[in-house]
């Protein structure tokens, strides 16, 4: 030890100099906060305060995990082991975050560890109220749902089974349907021959000579536009009893007519209506009705073209 005036050295217990007599200056211990915690790894004692249950941890689990630098609570993200990790966090994770980070005081650890819980707490108090409030109202939803597909089921029943909307019923068993139509491509009726068969006639020509054509005759005619029209034909018979009636049109313009597919359902009644250029007729089917669309000289069954084969050819 050394005099702080003259330095000259000095005994550990004088009380001054033996030089220059001044008395020796005492050194006072730099204070200590006691409230504030070593550098995180410089100890491994907990203070009291810290260990508990932390509710931030636990409901936040990988969250809180990356804000406290506790790495290890990321396994909260791994199938199976997560659950264990969660309870895991719960328990310990107050202990880890200690040890894991830097902090200005147990008051200051308390502190931000309070707000992770708040947060937590809070999250899955929201959750829980939008699950019961789920909970309730799926069935509802479920049942509104429910009553709104039966009520369109029965309004499209309704539509299926009623006549088109400003359409006519169409009959090929009716007792006054035409002979003869004025057409677009010439006189169209249909006549009996010396040998009893019956056939279509354009302007006294022969449409048809096959089998089919005994029984065919035209029912109604449809103006289109560009001076064409559109000739519903009705084929009775010939199919054998499992098939009463099949349609076809007859698409006519000044250089003659082109048949389209046969169609149908084997159905002789249904209802037919024109918009524009589009003929539609519904006939009733075995479980429902068949809407046929005629549109730019193309005939859809429900949807589907009416491609010409050899089963649904009219001149065969």
């Amino acid at each position: 030890m050394f005099c702080s005036h003259c330095g000259a050295p000095m005994a550990p217990d004088a009380a001054a100099c033996a030089v220059c007599g001044n008395a020796a200056a005492v050194l006072a211990a730099p204070a200590v906060r006691l409230d504030k915690p070593s550098p995180r790894g410089a100890s491994g004692d907990i203070p009291d305060g810290v260990k508990g249950w932390s509710w931030g941890a636990f409901f936040l689990n990988w969250i809180w995990a990356i804000g406290n630098r506790s790495w290890i609570g990321l396994l909260a993200l791994v199938p199976y082991v997560g659950w264990l990790m969660v309870f895991w966090l719960g328990f310990k994770g107050r202990e880890m975050a200690w040890k894991n980070k830097q902090w200005d005081s147990l008051e200051h650890f308390n502190r931000v560890q309070r707000k992770w819980s708040q947060w937590g707490v809070g999250i899955m108090l929201i959750a829980l109220i939008v699950g019961i409030l789920g909970a309730i109202a799926a069935p509802a939803y479920q049942d509104y749902t429910t009553r709104e597909q039966d009520v369109q089921r029965a309004a499209d029943q309704a539509v299926e089974s009623a006549p088109l909307a400003g359409g006519v019923v169409v009959d090929s068993n009716a007792d006054n349907l035409p002979t003869s139509l004025r057409t677009v491509a010439g006189l169209l009726e249909r006549k009996t021959g010396t040998d009893g068969k019956g056939a279509l006639l354009l302007d006294g020509q022969a449409l048809f000579t096959g089998e089919d054509a005994r029984w065919q005759f035209p029912l109604r005619s449809f103006k289109l536009s560009g001076g064409k029209e559109a000739i519903l034909i009705a084929s009775s018979g010939g199919r054998g009893n499992s098939c009463e009636t099949l349609f076809y049109f007859l698409l006519a313009d000044a250089s003659g007519v082109t048949p389209t597919p046969l169609f149908g359902t084997c159905a002789a009644q249904g209802s037919i209506a024109q918009r524009g250029d589009i003929v539609t007729i519904k006939l009733p089917d075995v479980n429902r009705a068949s809407t046929i669309v005629l549109e730019n000289g193309v005939v859809r069954a429900d949807g589907q073209v009416v491609s010409l084969t050899g089963m649904n050819d009219p001149s065969r």
